[in-house]
C-alpha cells in the first residue's frame, strides 16, 4: 500500500512540475502565441482574412497603382506593434512620431537579396514581404504576422520583441516601382 501511495505521489509531483515548467518552455510559449492569436482572430472576426501564407491581411484603402511584386522598392509609412498593441521600443519599427504623424518614408525592398538591406530588422520580417505583395501601390492595409513569419523563437527583448511574438503592422504603400526606375517625389 505504501508503494502505491509513493508511486501515486511521485506521479502527481512530476505532473505538477511538468505543468508549471511548460509555460516557460519553447513549446509552451509557442502554444500561448497560437492561443492568443486564435482569440484575437475570433474576437475581431478575421478568420476570412487569413492568407494562404499564414498572415492575416485586411485592406483599409485599396491602392490604385501597380500590384507590388518581388524586386519592387516601396516608399511607405508603417507602424509595427505586438498583437496587444505594445509598441516596440526601438527606432526602425515605425515611421510614426508617436503622435500619429509620419514625416519620413521608409524604403522597403521586396524580396531583396542584398545583404546590407536584408540585415535591417524590418527587412527580415518575411510576413512584410508577403503582405506587401498582396497590396497595390497607394494602398493602406493591416497585417497580422505570426512569429513563424517574423522573428520565430529568437528573443529580441533588447528591442522589445519577446520570443514567439505575433506582430500587428499598419502600412501605407505610398509609392513603389521596380528598382531600375527612379522614385519621383
Amino acid at each position: 500500500m505504501k508503494q502505491i501511495l509513493y508511486v501515486l505521489s511521485l506521479a502527481i509531483l512530476l505532473s505538477i512540475t511538468y505543468s508549471s515548467c511548460k509555460k516557460d518552455s519553447l513549446e509552451g510559449m509557442r502554444q500561448d502565441e497560437v492561443d492568443t492569436l486564435d482569440k484575437y482572430v475570433k474576437d475581431n472576426k478575421l478568420a476570412d482574412k487569413r492568407d494562404v501564407s499564414g498572415i492575416y491581411i485586411f485592406d483599409e484603402m485599396k491602392g490604385t497603382g501597380d500590384t507590388i511584386k518581388s524586386g519592387y522598392r516601396v516608399m511607405m509609412y508603417f507602424k509595427i506593434t505586438l498583437l496587444d498593441g505594445t509598441e516596440i521600443n526601438t527606432r526602425g519599427f515605425s515611421t510614426d512620431d508617436g503622435q500619429g504623424r509620419n514625416y519620413e518614408e521608409y524604403t522597403f525592398y521586396v524580396d531583396s537579396n542584398d545583404p546590407i538591406i536584408s540585415d535591417q530588422y524590418v527587412q527580415k520580417i518575411a510576413g512584410m514581404h508577403l503582405g506587401l505583395k498582396k497590396m497595390q501601390v497607394g494602398g493602406k492595409a493591416k497585417f497580422i504576422i505570426p512569429s513563424e513569419l517574423a522573428f520565430k523563437a529568437v528573443d529580441n527583448l533588447a528591442i522589445g520583441i519577446p520570443r514567439f511574438s505575433t506582430l500587428l503592422v499598419n502600412v501605407y504603400a505610398r509609392k513603389g516601382d521596380a528598382p531600375d526606375l527612379p522614385i519621383t517625389r
